[in-house]
């Protein structure tokens, strides 16, 4: 084992890989109830779609270790999954079979594109500094949202588009325990500081009966012939299709490949392999075809890496996880929002810390990167935010006589981008 991942070799061992693969997992626990929920809305079967979801983080987790040799947990992105339920299944009224379908298709394209080294091509010629605020912003998002998860902010109807919560309120309160007993822990050189202020913190809420133990802890999984093999091509030819196949073919792209950079910057990579991008992209191709919507390597992979994950072997113990977790699915469920949510406040602040390596002392550099940071926070989209970059960045090096910093891929995304926002069904 230690032959096939190179533990000796990335300066690591099985003890650590594993408390990665542990952290991950645990921190990514939401998808047992989140992504099948959203497949439900989007008109798929829950408990078929909770199965699907587990297999999916299985294989394709799976496949990226032993392709790639790296630490990224593979999931369904659930920004993805919310569109397609919300906006092209619910607001449009396409079906959930033509969505699957277009995820499909342009999985087939990224594959593609990635023998050919067209992808490689293009995730190098993007910037540095943009690179950066790609990772810089997808930390501030995850701040965001662990903080609303908690309950320390909230949405309100009016004017003003957020506030506080209750702050002596039970969520909230163990929310920033947790989220300051990390970080102790982790200032003290605690192995597992993650995973050990989730299970504490998941314990409070039992002694404190937030939590209520579940009547079984052992369940059968459901099957997944229900959501397998929904697709139809019939479906997606027509007019009225081609822009959402469209967007969605940005959003796979601009998903799957700004996860793997902002992974990579975030683990003290230049740049992503071209065998992650492998794994990725049949990641792609194999999710809708069992019943889900694009899946990629996790954000939340952080939580493992920043404990200590290196390789592959992190991912394939978070892959095995989740296929053992389907038989404990009513014990997982029972890990309360403040008890994960602070892993993702930790691994969120990690990450923004990525923006001191913008070049702040050429404007025409660090306006694009700022900008691009700010879109992803404000529109509460990251895909628009990263888009929004294409945008700026080739243009503000024009106008300001830095025409050597673009190339031909530059334009092409420029007017991509363009593209993209004008069709974008808002």
């Amino acid at each position: 084992m230690m032959d096939i991942f190179k533990l000796k070799e990335n300066n690591t061992n099985i003890k650590t890989e594993l408390l990665a693969g542990f952290t991950t997992f645990f921190t990514m626990s939401y998808l047992f109830v989140l992504s099948p929920k959203l497949l439900e809305i989007a008109g798929l079967n829950f408990s078929s779609s909770i199965t699907v979801t587990c297999l999916i983080v299985f294989i394709c987790s799976i496949l990226m270790a032993f392709i790639a040799n790296k630490p990224y947990a593979v999931a369904p992105f659930l920004g993805e999954t919310a569109f397609i339920a919300y906006t092209i299944t619910g607001v449009m009224g396409f079906s959930i079979k033509s969505a699957l379908t277009a995820i499909f298709i342009c999985g087939l394209v990224l594959f593609i594109m990635t023998l050919s080294n067209l992808r490689t091509y293009i995730i190098k010629s993007i910037p540095d500094n943009i690179k950066i605020s790609f990772c810089a912003g997808l930390g501030l998002f995850f701040i965001f949202i662990a903080l609303r998860d908690i309950g320390f902010i909230k949405f309100t109807s009016n004017s003003i588009p957020l506030q506080f919560g209750d702050f002596v309120s039970l969520p909230v309160l163990m929310g920033l325990f947790c989220f300051l007993l990390i970080v102790i822990m982790v200032k003290r050189k605690i192995q597992g500081a993650v995973i050990i202020a989730i299970a504490i913190t998941t314990v409070l809420g039992i002694i404190f009966k937030d939590v209520s133990l579940p009547s079984q802890i052992i369940s059968l999984p459901a099957g997944v012939t229900p959501s397998f093999l929904q697709l139809d091509f019939t479906s997606i030819i027509s007019k009225n299709f081609l822009p959402v196949l469209f967007v969605i073919f940005l959003l796979v792209n601009i998903d799957t490949s700004g996860a793997l950079i902002a992974l990579s910057f975030a683990s003290g990579q230049k740049d992503e392999d071209k065998k992650s991008m492998i794994a990725d992209s049949l990641a792609v191709i194999l999710a809708p075809i069992m019943g889900t919507t694009t899946p990629g390597a996790y954000l939340d992979s952080m939580t493992g890496i920043s404990t200590g994950g290196k390789t592959g072997l992190t991912a394939v113990i978070v892959g095995v996880l989740f296929l053992l977790g389907l038989f404990f699915t009513p014990l997982i469920k029972i890990i309360p929002a403040y008890a994960y949510a602070p892993a993702l406040l930790y691994v969120g602040i990690l990450m923004t810390g990525m923006i001191k390596k913008i070049d702040f002392d050429d404007i025409s550099e660090f306006a694009p990167a700022v900008f691009t940071v700010a879109v992803m926070i404000f529109s509460y989209n990251i895909g628009a935010g990263i888009v929004s970059a294409f945008i700026t960045y080739p243009l503000v090096q024009l106008l300001t006589g830095n025409k050597h910093k673009t190339n031909i891929i530059s334009w092409i995304m420029f007017v991509l981008a363009i593209i993209f926002f004008i069709i974008y069904p808002y």
